[in-house]
């Protein structure tokens, strides 16, 4: 949405339109866009295989795993953006976190093209942790694989998913009335219950199990991080030619 905006694509959204915006959390609303859902890149272990649960991304990033530790190709950015916080770095800037990333590829980190081949090296305890979307690792767990989430010390990434509403929409109105229409508590709840993300909105009632499963306790709410979405739009060339080419070769 970030970048579609920066290229004059998108219409300004109109809060006055959206009635359910009233519940909105703040930083769920921006200026061309209305964030839906929304979960946090936390830490996957094994307990099985990980005896002491890493309570940082610094923890987790540490030679001493070896063939253990799993990273996925796809989540280049949010890898090294992880490296980064562990190393002194921030979300403006990734370089720290590139030499931790490189010692652990030395000592046998398994790289996997997409999330489901990560999910498939847990399950067969090929690895014993990685990095990934709370609301993943819920699904994972509802599909068996044993695996625990711990938000990490540095802080804890965010991933929104939303919607925007482009200059040419033929139907602005209707628009609208459909972001209105995912913002409604009932709608926001199922996404809860079926998918582990987190509502938008501050007027759902989410089951204690299912909201300890799915969301952030106060304290680790406090060390949420937005994306610097502009940073990741200028540098998105740099960062991939690196990983191809002195990470994964």
């Amino acid at each position: 949405m970030y970048e579609m905006n920066e290229a004059g694509l998108l219409a300004p959204i109109d809060y006055a339109k959206i009635p359910n915006a009233a519940n909105l959390i703040p930083e769920m609303k921006y200026a061309y866009g209305v964030g839906h859902i929304y979960s946090g890149k936390v830490i996957l272990y094994n307990p099985k295989l990980i005896a002491q649960a890493p309570t940082s991304f610094a923890e987790v990033f540490d030679p001493k795993h070896g063939k253990m530790l799993g990273i996925i190709d796809i989540q280049y950015q949010y890898t090294m953006m992880a490296s980064a916080l562990a190393s002194g770095g921030s979300m403006s800037n990734f370089d720290p976190g590139k030499a931790r990333l490189v010692a652990v590829q030395k000592a046998g980190a398994r790289i996997y093209p997409t999330n489901e081949a990560l999910a498939a090296g847990l399950k067969n305890e090929e690895i014993g942790l990685c990095i990934m979307w709370k609301a993943r690792a819920v699904q994972w767990q509802n599909a068996g694989i044993n695996i625990e989430t711990v938000a990490p010390k540095e802080g804890v990434p965010l991933f929104i998913s939303g919607f925007c509403i482009p200059k040419n929409a033929q139907n602005k109105d209707g628009a609208h009335a459909y972001l209105n229409a995912m913002l409604e508590p009932s709608a926001q709840e199922l996404f809860a219950k079926d998918m582990g993300y987190n509502p938008t909105v501050k007027n759902v009632s989410v089951a204690a199990e299912l909201q300890k499963r799915i969301g952030f306790t106060a304290e680790e709410q406090s060390r949420l991080k937005d994306l610097d979405y502009g940073y990741l739009a200028k540098n998105d060339g740099a960062l991939k030619e690196w990983w191809d080419k002195s990470f994964k070769a």
